[in-house]
């Protein structure tokens, strides 16, 4: 096997599309721009057995503390072929550390196995739970199989008047995406970051409104068959209102509309075989939320370290336990 890269974004993200189940986006090639936007530096790598592509991985190269650096397959590699996963992670294991990367992390959707190198778990960056809602469904059908409840709240959001524009409003989103972090004492990406997604024609913003104010917003990627919730945020003290609900609601009849064939909620706290979740797991709040609307739950394998570089990997291990105690 060799590696190649992909310069020809039309290519890349049609093989995407023809070889991958619930279309992840951030292995798109437009998500690589937004990445390529902030000043990050992209590559797009094909896995090649003979002239077939078996695997494609769009990573993203991380600068470390004393000119050590890594790579990071966001939602990836993507793999067409699982019985060659074996050879295809030594294939880029063996391109990365040529690289001079200590390691790469990947977000597979199933466990990785490799032979030249350790794999480990990680702490996850991307969701590794999710709900998918079958968009192929009628309206009724989706409603039907929602929980009661988001049913009534969607109905009672609509009856107080919550309004549903879809329209890009990088300070409205902001502002209340600040608002939400203090509230709930979750961490923001950078400004720029919301400003290049909301540039891109991959992305939508929903934005609820109780009169002339903002009380809910949402942004969304639409991309091969799935339609993503992404970011959200709210108002707590119109929370009576219900806009979230509703703002949902319209997202997923938008999604729907346009043909997508699913809709991803993008984040849940991981469930077992009863469906329970921590009720103290980070995700647990937007859980409960993203229950109600029904959908079939997907879990990944979450995130993992391939180690290229035993040694500086050790060291960069030792560095970071030694930074969280100073």
């Amino acid at each position: 096997m060799e590696i190649k890269k992909q310069e020809k974004q039309e290519k890349w993200d049609k093989w995407l599309i023809d070889s991958s189940h619930f279309t992840v986006f951030a292995q798109s090639s437009k998500w690589g721009d937004i990445l390529g936007s902030e000043g990050q530096n992209i590559e797009k790598l094909l896995v090649l057995d003979g002239r077939e592509v078996v695997a494609q991985a769009q990573v993203v190269y991380k600068k470390l503390f004393l000119g050590l650096k890594y790579a990071f397959c966001p939602k990836g590699p993507v793999i067409k072929d699982k019985d060659k996963e074996v050879e295809i992670i030594n294939t880029l294991g063996k391109y990365l550390k040529d690289k001079k990367c200590v390691f790469v992390r990947m977000e597979p959707e199933n466990n990785l196995e490799s032979n030249d190198y350790k794999i480990i778990p990680s702490k996850d960056i991307n969701p590794k739970s999710t709900l998918f809602l079958d968009l192929l469904k009628t309206e009724e059908e989706i409603l039907k199989n929602m929980h009661h409840k988001t049913r009534y709240n969607i109905r009672l959001s609509d009856r107080k008047g919550i309004v549903i524009k879809q329209e890009k409003d990088l300070k409205k989103f902001f502002d209340l995406m600040q608002k939400t972090g203090q509230r709930d004492s979750f961490r923001l990406h950078n400004k720029k970051h919301y400003k290049e997604i909301l540039k891109s024609d991959l992305s939508y913003e929903f934005n609820a409104y109780k009169d002339d104010k903002v009380i809910a917003v949402g942004v969304f990627i639409g991309f091969g068959d799935t339609f993503t919730y992404l970011y959200g945020a709210s108002d707590y003290g119109n929370r009576n209102l219900m806009a979230p609900n509703l703002l949902q609601w319209e997202a997923i009849k938008f999604g729907k509309e346009l043909g997508y064939k699913y809709y991803d909620f993008f984040g849940i706290a991981p469930l077992d075989e009863n469906k329970k979740y921590n009720e103290k797991h980070q995700y647990a709040g937007v859980t409960r939320f993203k229950l109600g609307f029904g959908g079939e739950y997907k879990e990944d394998a979450g995130t993992a370290d391939i180690i290229l570089n035993n040694k500086k990997y050790l060291f960069y291990k030792f560095l970071r336990r030694m930074r969280r105690v100073f």
